[in-house]
């Protein structure tokens, strides 16, 4: 049986995502530190499915929508351009290997990105695929709000997915290349 790395505990998450980690200038130069970060003290992000040359490609088990994965770079930093150059091509060559190997698995109408940080200030990014009929047809998407539980089959779909990017194998409908 597969299962995604949990976070310590609910309340820590609650309070990592969604406290307004930023609201105070103490808390957040506390949080910007790497000794501060939930993904440096922890040494790699909770829910990882796979390791790629540059990131972490994580999940959780309750998402938005179906596909949904965070890519999170391995560099401790903040924001996109505070990462040193040969950095930042491998994480934004991960972000959109990731984000071709999802599209081709799932399907999508369309592929969502966003890179906030103003939550967890550590860089990821977030990779919504996005179908007819889904739950935020008309409005933006809302990382609180539950709409898929993944199954063990699909998690570990997503984590084969992964570990096909890490090896180098890609798939363009449904052929190896």
């Amino acid at each position: 049986m597969v299962t995604l790395g949990p976070w310590p505990n609910e309340a820590q998450k609650a309070e990592e995502l969604y406290g307004g980690a930023w609201s105070g200038p103490e808390g957040w130069a506390r949080r910007r530190e790497r000794d501060g970060r939930i993904v440096c003290s922890a040494g790699r992000p909770f829910g990882t499915l796979g390791e790629l040359a540059s990131s972490w490609v994580t999940t959780d088990r309750e998402v938005p929508v179906f596909g949904y994965i965070c890519v999170v770079s391995k560099v401790h930093v903040v924001e996109p351009f505070e990462l040193p150059e040969t950095e930042s091509a491998g994480f934004w060559r991960d972000c959109m290997a990731v984000a071709k190997a999802l599209n081709d698995l799932v399907r999508p109408v369309k592929m969502n990105y966003e890179v906030h940080g103003n939550t967890l200030p550590h860089l990821h990014m977030h990779l919504f695929p996005r179908q007819r009929g889904d739950a935020f047809v008309g409005r933006p998407l809302n990382l609180k709000e539950v709409h898929h539980r993944y199954s063990e089959a699909e998690v570990e779909a997503l984590r084969a997915m992964v570990a096909e990017l890490a090896l180098g194998v890609t798939r363009h409908r449904g052929q190896e290349r």
